[in-house]
């Protein structure tokens, strides 16, 4: 098992997968709601709302898909966080308490390419803000520039992104409000009824809600030096609140510019409708800024996974440079792919996400029907680093040699059951293609997956519900 006497070494968070023991808890729920509502609360998040529009919607039908994605992807997403107060660990730790000690590699791979991919997408979009900041700057240069702010936060570690959330809210909120004016004065929004089709709507709306969902595996990373006895309907709500108000806040001011100038980026977008300027260039910096911050929480979660698949193998021990390291791979090969991007960003960005959807969101089912309605959150936290632990081998999960193949089959069941409604630039499935192209890939991921692995498990062996489950 991991060990850490300290939770700091010179200001550095040295804590990484270890369990975080209750004499080192502090906090409240309710600091959560800065840390996603920053996450998601920014101009560069504006070309995430502006692929509502790209896909084909007009503004009316583009702002009700925001608006239901972000409810479906928010609960997903937040219903995650009580795991980090309740269990001390990081979220992909916590799998290894249903898909087996070695089985949680298959999440821990498909979360290495999660996190380096949207370091990557992030990375651009920072570039792209700086640039339009400073013009002189050069992209390359800007994306490297954004880049060292992220990963000089996810070094720093956990204390240091909370209170850097905690400052940001109010400028970006500020920013993003300055926009939204610039641009409802600008005009050119169409709010007819006008121009409806399943297709274009459903896909937007399985975007939007993928861009939530795949903040699983980050989640219980910032929640889980919480107290143990933090309500868990406390770290959900807050959670649900902050990711929730900042994406769609982000999102309409993205859906209002992609339908106003259909030629530019979402960072060119915000140059043209404030104009040439020092708010332009204060708006601009703010947001590249926060990008930086925001991508901080990629190289951190990559930093996590990344000490988690190396766990799996050898014993490690907690230290600064052993987290330094962990840091470098996400870093330097996301920024080399950054730099080296395609032009065509969008369309790569929603077939990106697709895939994404298609591989997270079957493991979040069986991650949540386990916790919530399987164990009710009682795990054993020690044996989530016990090679010969409790999910080594357990007759009742069906696993052997550390893979639990009841989780593996569910999630092969969800996967397959998903294919036929995948719906992106590189492949369509034939209930996609009868639906207009639509994406719903994550509804078979959601409900065939979470169906086979409760009627596998069933609820006969649950464990008492914890003190923090009474209250979900």
């Amino acid at each position: 098992m991991s060990e850490g006497k300290s939770r700091e070494f010179g200001g550095v968070e040295v804590h990484h997968i270890d369990v975080v023991a209750p004499s080192e808890r502090h906090g409240r729920a309710r600091d959560l709601f800065a840390v996603w509502c920053s996450a998601n609360l920014s101009v560069g998040n504006f070309v995430f709302g502006a692929l509502a529009v790209v896909v084909g919607n007009n503004l009316l039908w583009a702002v009700v898909a925001l608006v239901i994605g972000n409810v479906v992807g928010g609960a997903f997403m937040a219903l995650h966080s009580a795991q980090g107060s309740r269990l001390g660990v990081p979220q992909l730790i916590q799998s290894r308490g249903q898909f087996g000690y070695y089985g949680a590699l298959l999440p821990v791979l498909l979360a290495a390419l999660l996190y380096c991919g949207f370091f990557v997408v992030t990375a651009i979009i920072g570039g792209q803000a700086l640039t339009a900041a400073v013009p002189s700057a050069g992209t390359g240069l800007a994306t490297v520039l954004v880049s060292l702010i992220s990963i000089a936060l996810a070094l720093i570690g956990y204390r240091v992104i909370h209170l850097a959330a905690r400052l940001a809210v109010w400028p970006l909120s500020i920013s993003v409000v300055i926009v939204a004016v610039a641009s409802l004065r600008h005009g050119g929004l169409d709010w007819s009824f006008d121009g409806f089709a399943w297709g274009p709507f459903l896909t937007a709306v399985g975007l939007v809600a993928t861009f939530l969902l795949t903040y699983a595996p980050y989640v219980s990373d910032y929640s889980r030096y919480l107290p143990e006895d933090t309500p868990a309907k406390s770290a959900f709500g807050w959670t649900f609140a902050g990711a929730t108000s900042g994406y769609f806040a982000a999102g309409l001011v993205g859906a209002f510019l992609a339908v106003q100038f259909t030629d530019l980026d979402s960072m060119a977008a915000v140059r043209e409708v404030l104009g040439d300027g020092p708010l332009t260039f204060v708006i601009l910096l703010v947001g590249a800024v926060s990008i930086g911050g925001n991508n901080a929480l990629n190289l951190y979660g990559g930093m996590l996974n990344l000490i988690t698949a190396v766990s799996s193998v050898v014993k490690v021990k907690a230290s600064v440079t052993f987290r330094v390291v962990m840091l470098l791979p996400t870093f330097l090969i996301g920024l080399l792919v950054a730099m080296w991007a395609s032009e065509d960003f969008v369309t790569n960005l929603s077939t990106f996400l697709s895939f994404l959807m298609l591989g997270f969101v079957p493991w979040g089912a069986v991650n949540l029907i386990d916790f919530y309605l399987v164990r009710h959150g009682d795990y054993d936290v020690g044996g989530f680093f016990e090679p010969r632990g409790p999910y080594y081998e357990d007759a009742a999960t069906w696993t052997w040699k550390g893979v639990a193949w009841k989780a593996i089959l569910s999630y092969v069941v969800g996967v397959v059951a998903s294919i036929p409604l995948v719906g992106n630039t590189w492949y369509t499935g034939p209930l996609s293609e009868a639906l207009g192209g639509a994406d719903l890939s994550w509804i078979p991921g959601t409900v065939v997956t979470g169906a086979v692995y409760l009627l596998l498990m069933g609820r006969r062996g649950a464990r008492r519900p914890g003190p923090a489950l009474d209250r979900v």
